[in-house]
């Protein structure tokens, strides 16, 4: 089966390397780190079928990848070895079947995909367990602790209402749901994003989870404060770090936007509503303790890796390097490469339109 997945309604991000927090002169600079990537496998077809569009790889606990193919409206399950395991999730209005894919989430025992509707869970072999109703415009899933806990926020800082992005806790199973944190919006934060988020340049919240300690890492991809909590209450406590926001031309939006076929007339406010520079990093990820932000490195332009920066679980600026693909090939998405435990998943493309999704061995560093 052919797998090709559309770009999550626009998105791309910047390159950036962060030089973070300072601590005094006896703390020493951040390293390069060498990734040291080793070829695992690699899928170019699923049984008689290439690869058409795959995107938005997600790496379960156990090793599973998930992903979408965005021309067939299909999400596929590849085991740990790179075989098909089976299918889930088409697009439709009957149970099972979702309205429109913005975003799929490893959930626990489970795994979860975000429509604009609901929140469609499934088991890890696919088949469905139910639906909640879910606006995620307001209430976009940030990460999710198991099956029935999960955080929340507004999907663009700039359209939370009231001047303040809120970060909730929901437990399904209780059926309470806490604030964990609000932060105040600058002017350039509270910019409505006029329907259109192009991940690493409209500033949006991100989060990671650490499944080891029960925390929590956030903050706004436009500002250069990451929030750490333990569990779902207790004091928010915060470390800085520093970086540079690449500016970003209206040709450069308008390039990216063209790839979407988004008319004219639909495409002008979009551009409007977005800021000048980019994000300072598209995600944050907690693997093995520490804390990893990840940088696009261009609007516009094939990228061949992804920059990574790594800090402590307190703060401390520890390592940089970059995730680099095979020669000749290329990421069109920074959601296309996924990091997890010892591996790294990447869909890729090459200048013929040849797609495939590659797993790795990858060194990570030690907490």
């Amino acid at each position: 089966m052919k797998i090709v997945r559309r770009l999550a309604p626009v998105t791309m991000f910047i390159a950036i390397i962060c030089s973070g927090y300072s601590y005094g002169t006896d703390i020493p600079a951040a390293r390069e780190w060498v990734f040291q990537m080793e070829k695992v496998w690699e899928i170019q077809q699923i049984g008689e079928d290439e690869l058409l569009r795959p995107a938005e790889p997600r790496i379960a606990d156990d090793g599973t990848l998930y992903f979408r193919d965005f021309d067939r409206n299909l999400s596929y399950i590849i085991d740990g070895n790179g075989k098909l395991v089976g299918t889930f999730a088409p697009q439709g209005g009957d149970e099972g079947k979702v309205s429109f894919y913005f975003n799929c989430f490893p959930a626990g025992d489970q795994v979860v995909i975000c429509a604009p509707d609901k929140l469609h869970f499934f088991t890890r072999q696919g088949q469905f367990v139910k639906a909640i109703p879910n606006n995620p415009f307001v209430r976009f899933p940030l990460a999710f602790k198991n099956e029935n806990e999960f955080w929340v926020a507004p999907g663009a800082l700039g359209d939370a209402p009231e001047g303040k992005a809120v970060v909730t806790h929901v437990n399904l199973a209780s059926g309470k749901e806490t604030i964990v944190h609000e932060f105040a919006l600058s002017a350039e934060e509270k910019k409505p994003s006029g329907g259109g988020v192009v991940v690493g340049l409209t500033p949006q919240m991100k989060m990671g989870f650490d499944r080891q300690s029960d925390r929590i890492y956030f903050g706004k991809n436009s500002d250069t404060v990451i929030c750490r909590l333990a569990g779902h209450g207790g004091k928010v406590e915060s470390f800085l770090f520093t970086g540079v926001r690449q500016a970003v031309s209206e040709t450069d939006k308008r390039n990216h936007f063209a790839k979407f076929d988004i008319p004219e007339e639909r495409m002008a406010p979009m551009i409007a509503a977005l800021p000048d520079r980019m994000a300072y990093y598209n995600r944050i990820q907690v693997v093995d303790g520490l804390v990893y932000l990840f940088s696009a490195e261009s609007l516009g332009h094939t990228q061949t890796g992804q920059v990574v920066n790594i800090y402590s679980p307190d703060g401390r600026h520890l390592y940089y390097g970059r995730i680099q693909v095979e020669e000749g090939w290329h990421i069109s998405n920074p959601d296309n490469l996924q990091l997890a435990h010892g591996i790294v998943c990447a869909v890729q493309e090459n200048d013929a339109g040849d797609k495939k999704i590659v797993k790795y061995r990858i060194a990570l560093p030690r907490s």
